[in-house]
């Protein structure tokens, strides 16, 4: 179930158009959102006047007040959506974790800037960050990109760990669009150090209990480029991977920054937790 949603905001455009897609994904699954603001307030500098450094502070405070007022009238006032303001002081990832640990959280969803390909979407932004730290699922919003019902469900794997809990709460997101799933798995030199045929979803094909599901094998040299020519061919509106230890997550993305491999992503982007 998806009661609870947190949608962490800097008052920027991308924040914005997150919170936009956050308040349509909320009314279909009739969630509750958490809108958190996160204040980087400087360590008090002792060769500072103690007025200098009240003033900036007030100045930080009146800041958010102004952001949240002008956020109510442009987007929430209409948006006839139960919501709740928080406001926390430190750095971004570090205070959505610790929302997310001392409040009953289903999901993120926050935006992130501009790039060229899926790694400088992962790497070296907020949403980075708060991906590698928290246990909650993540739904990443490229700038710009306006809500539409999710239809056609890509989800990357690379067979290596248990897929099932990832993948039943993926299944509930699609039962709420009635979309349909496809499981890719691209084969590269790891493949042979395990058996493809004794993988969790070639074994369980019949109890998945989804029936809008396909099962599908590239082949390419990398991975990325394998989803990104899938998500050209096939118009995907959502891509999914899940996260869990650090070998398939690093190789990945990691590993990639310095291949730059183009993955031009205009659809968001969920990361699930094994």
């Amino acid at each position: 179930m998806i009661n609870s949603i947190l949608v962490p905001t800097d008052f920027s455009p991308i924040a914005n158009n997150a919170l936009l897609y956050a308040i349509e994904f909320a009314k279909r699954c009739n969630a509750n959102i958490h809108i958190l603001h996160v204040k980087q307030v400087p360590l008090s500098d002792p060769n500072i006047p103690v007025e200098a450094y009240q003033m900036y502070i007030d100045e930080i405070n009146k800041n958010e007040q102004d952001g949240i007022e002008k956020l109510k009238a442009a987007i929430l006032i209409d948006a006839n959506i139960k919501y709740t303001f928080h406001s926390a002081v430190g750095f971004v990832s570090d205070e959505v974790h610790s929302f997310t640990e001392n409040n009953e959280v289903d999901l993120i969803i926050m935006g992130t800037k501009g790039a060229s390909n899926l790694t400088e979407i992962l790497i070296g932004t907020n949403a980075a960050s708060v991906i590698g730290k928290t246990l909650i699922p993540a739904l990443i919003i490229p700038p710009n990109f306006q809500f539409k019902p999710i239809k056609n469900i890509l989800y990357a794997t690379d067979y290596n760990e248990p897929e099932f809990p990832a993948f039943t709460r993926l299944v509930y997101i699609a039962e709420i669009f009635d979309a349909s799933i496809t499981v890719m798995h691209n084969k590269t030199d790891y493949d042979k150090y395990f058996k493809i045929e004794s993988t969790f979803f070639n074994r369980n094909k019949e109890k998945l209990n989804y029936p809008n599901l396909k099962i599908v094998s590239q082949e390419q040299k990398d991975t990325l480029t394998a989803i990104d020519n899938w998500i050209d061919a096939n118009k995907n509106d959502l891509v999914v991977l899940a996260k869990h230890n650090r070998s398939f997550f690093d190789r990945l993305f990691h590993r990639s920054l310095s291949k730059r491999m183009a993955y031009h992503t205009k659809i968001p982007l969920l990361i699930l937790n094994k």
